[in-house]
């Protein structure tokens, strides 16, 4: 009897180890693979140029959360780039979306604006990490949606949504396909 319990429970440890966290934070020195679903877009003020222009974009990543050379997580990305006459940039939240059930659901989101009046503005934000699904390879359709807020130097204000290219990855856990 006492055999089987230290095998279940061996069983158990090496189980709980196999399977990643539901999301870990969002970390810039993930180590992230190639873009996926990219779209950057620029955004002129007033439709010109040279009275202000800001790129932005949106995609996703599968991340390898620790270091061992697989990917065993998603997450999403979203940044703003001053080109020209920007007094602040905000990306008021990024979110990973997955597509179930005929419509967008999301999956990983990081709501706290990240802000930036540096010269020239720079704003970048991640979501959190949601883990792929254990033992499952089916792959999901997921796409990133990037809210971000333009404060132009003339102080009028611009607000922008821009969405990834859908794509396709592993379930994530929190998905409901695990």
């Amino acid at each position: 009897m006492r055999r089987s319990i230290i095998v279940l429970a061996t069983l158990a440890a090496t189980v709980a180890l196999a399977i990643p966290a539901r999301a870990v934070p969002p970390n810039p020195n993930h180590v992230a693979s190639a873009p996926l679903g990219r779209v950057v877009a620029t955004f002129n003020h007033g439709g010109n140029p040279a009275t202000g222009q800001v790129t932005c974009s949106a995609q996703g990543n599968r991340i390898d959360t620790n270091n061992n050379n697989q990917a065993d997580a998603l997450r999403g990305r979203a940044a703003c780039l001053e080109t020209n006459l920007v007094i602040r940039l905000r990306i008021h939240d990024v979110s990973l979306e997955v597509f179930r059930g005929g419509a967008w659901r999301i999956v990983a989101r990081d709501d706290i604006d990240v802000v930036s009046s540096a010269e020239p503005a720079y704003a970048i934000n991640y979501t959190p990490v949601p883990g792929f699904c254990p033992f499952n390879t089916t792959m999901l359709t997921y796409r990133v949606v990037n809210h971000a807020g333009i404060r132009w130097s003339d102080g009028q204000a611009t607000n922008v949504t821009m969405a990834s290219n859908p794509f396709q990855a592993r379930a994530t856990v929190n998905t409901g396909v695990c």
